[in-house]
C-alpha cells in the first residue's frame, strides 16, 4: 500500500527530529570534552541511538560537521539580522551592523572552535571561503538596508547586493585579525574602508 499523506509527513517529521537528536548530542560533547576528542561513537551513545542508526541520519562525519555548522550560523545570522534592520541609516548600518557580526561571530566559542578543528580553517578564512549559508544568510540580513540606500542614491551604482556583500565580508575578516582593535578602532576602519566601498561620495 502506497503511504498516505501522513505517513510520509510522520516520516520527514522523525527524519527532522532524528537530525535534531543528533545534533544536539554532539553539541552536548563538543561542548563538555571538545571536538577533536568527541568520536561519532559518542554521539551516537550521548543520543542514544546505535552506530548503525546514526550512519543511516549522517553519513559521515563531515555531513553532521556541515550541519552544526550551518545551524550556528543560522542562529547567529537570526541574531543579527534582528540588530542591523533597527538601522535606518545606511552608514550607520554598515558601520555599526559590522562592530555587531564581529563581536556575535566570536562569542559563539563553539562555532569557533568548531571551524578550527573541523574545516582547518580559522573564522575569517571560512568566511571569506564563502558558502552556501554564509552568502544566503548574509543576502537576508544586508539586502533590506542595501536596496533602501540604493533608492536614496547613496549606494554605488555598479555594485549589486551580491557585491556589496562580498565587500562588507572581507572588510569583516580582516577586522576579525585585528583582536587588539576596540570599538573605536573597528568604527574607523569601517568608515575608512567599508563605507567608500559601498556609497557615494556625498561631499
Amino acid at each position: 500500500m502506497a503511504p498516505t499523506k501522513d505517513s510520509s509527513t510522520t516520516k520527514r517529521s522523525s527524519k527532522a527530529t532524528s537530525k535534531t537528536t543528533v545534533i544536539d548530542a554532539a553539541i552536548r560533547l563538543f561542548d563538555e570534552f571538545g571536538v577533536q576528542k568527541t568520536s561519532m561513537a559518542d554521539i551516537a551513545n550521548e543520543a542514544g541511538i546505535s552506530r548503525k542508526t546514526l550512519y543511516r541520519v549522517y553519513e559521515d562525519r563531515p555531513t553532521l560537521i556541515e550541519d552544526i555548522i550551518n545551524q550556528r550560523l543560522k542562529a547567529i545570522g537570526g541574531r543579527i539580522r534582528k540588530k542591523i534592520a533597527g538601522f535606518s541609516d545606511i552608514e550607520e548600518a554598515l558601520i555599526e551592523g559590522s562592530i555587531i557580526s564581529i563581536a556575535a561571530a566570536r562569542r559563539d566559542k563553539l562555532f569557533n572552535n568548531i571551524v578550527r578543528d573541523e574545516t582547518n580553517h580559522q573564522l575569517e578564512q571560512f568566511l571569506l571561503s564563502g558558502g552556501g549559508t554564509v552568502n544566503t544568510d548574509g543576502l537576508q540580513t544586508w539586502s533590506p538596508i542595501m536596496d533602501k540606500g540604493r533608492e536614496d542614491g547613496l549606494v554605488r551604482e555598479c555594485l549589486s547586493n551580491v557585491r556589496i556583500l562580498e565587500l562588507i565580508v572581507n572588510v569583516q575578516a580582516l577586522l576579525l585579525l585585528r583582536d587588539e582593535y576596540g570599538k573605536d578602532e573597528q568604527r574607523k576602519f569601517l568608515k575608512d574602508l567599508l563605507v567608500p566601498a559601498v556609497l557615494k561620495d556625498q561631499e
